[in-house]
């Protein structure tokens, strides 16, 4: 059973040098995590020269101040619930720190990841493949970044699944700082997962480490939209090695946040148009439930890589994608006042970018 973290200070300065400890100790983690699965292992047993160091850490740890969120718990890699997927990679985190419901470790989960800078139709999708893939019995994984990341959690969610969010901080840093309601959301129904220990802040080296468990966790990880190079890639690339498959949305080639995606397509991922391909592709049988706002249908067809002349009409294209959106939902989508949205869209209207649909929506030239 995972150890609890909240209710004593001392003990999670202990976690944290036990952890630090075993960080640096290569292919010899899992046997020392066996013989010594908790901080207090390792004071116990008779004194050696091997565990002198690791004893030095762990005290060294309890002099520091730390404490975590309320419900906070840590697991070895040898307990009962770490989840058995995680466990056959040769890279798997010897100790996960987590908030929440850590039995959804041990439940049949995909991947869902791709740009934090989305189209609205990628956006779309991946809150509709979230949503009917919960709805189908799966846990949705992934990263709590914005854009991608942020939609699968909350497709899932609104499906009154599981979700699981793999940060790339300490469990008691919120990163991005904007997703700090969907995090305690996300607490609440599923789990809140890192490896990284208790203060550790969004370091770069961080998030290809992250994106390996997100992967590791699944059974397959289905990139929504992604472009080159990306991080996406990084969690792509990272599933093959786990031997895992590697679902992909198609875009069409002049869509340039989905590059990355065209270029998984050619080197062997599988092709996924709707959330049944990835449940045939994985061997699932529950049944979807369909009908949801979430899972309108969306285009994903057209488009031009013309670049506009501001950063307000490059965020406008962006949104665009392929896809033909009311000047509505872009507005809404980028937090900006409909008129500012008006003028921009008759600009690069004017300048050739974008088209005006017989249905009132925009697409691009």
């Amino acid at each position: 059973m995972p150890y609890p973290l909240s209710a004593d200070p001392i003990s999670v300065s202990r976690w944290i040098g036990y952890c630090q400890f075993l960080n640096h100790c290569g292919s010899e983690r899992r046997a020392l995590t066996e013989q010594f699965p908790s901080p207090d292992h390792v004071l116990d047993a008779p004194a050696s020269v091997p565990l002198a160091s690791w004893r030095s850490e762990i005290m060294r740890g309890s002099k520091r101040d730390y404490s975590c969120p309320p419900d906070s718990w840590v697991m070895t890699m040898t307990d009962d619930l770490y989840s058995p997927l995680l466990g056959e990679c040769d890279d798997a985190p010897s100790v996960l720190f987590g908030r929440g419901d850590y039995s959804q470790l041990n439940k049949p989960a995909i991947a869902i990841v791709g740009s934090r800078r989305p189209s609205l139709d990628g956006r779309l999708l991946a809150q509709r493949f979230a949503y009917e893939l919960a709805s189908a019995g799966f846990v949705i994984v992934s990263g709590l970044a914005t854009g991608i990341d942020a939609a699968a959690h909350r497709g899932a969610l609104e499906a009154a699944g599981h979700t699981v969010a793999v940060v790339a901080t300490g469990i008691d840093t919120t990163y991005p700082a904007v997703n700090r309601t969907l995090s305690e959301t996300i607490v609440e129904n599923g789990a809140l997962l890192s490896q990284f220990v208790p203060g550790s802040a969004p370091k770069r080296h961080h998030f290809p480490r992250r994106n390996r468990t997100i992967s590791g966790l699944s059974l397959a990880t289905l990139v929504i939209e992604a472009g080159l190079p990306s991080g996406t890639l990084i969690t792509a690339t990272a599933a093959a090695e786990q031997g895992r498959d590697v679902f992909v949305l198609p875009w069409s080639v002049r869509h340039q946040a989905g590059r990355g995606c065209l270029k998984l397509l050619m080197e062997g991922a599988l092709l996924a148009t709707t959330p049944e391909d990835v449940i045939r592709g994985v061997n699932w049988h529950r049944p979807l439930a369909i009908g949801h706002a979430s899972s309108t249908h969306v285009s994903v067809s057209g488009g031009d890589g013309t670049l506009p002349r501001t950063t307000s009409q490059t965020a406008l294209l962006e949104a665009l994608g392929d896809g033909s959106h009311s000047s509505d939902d872009i507005a809404r989508l980028l937090s900006l006042d409909i008129a500012e949205v008006h003028r921009d869209l008759v600009k690069l209207e004017i300048d050739g970018q974008v088209m005006r649909h017989d249905s009132g929506c925009w697409i691009r030239a």
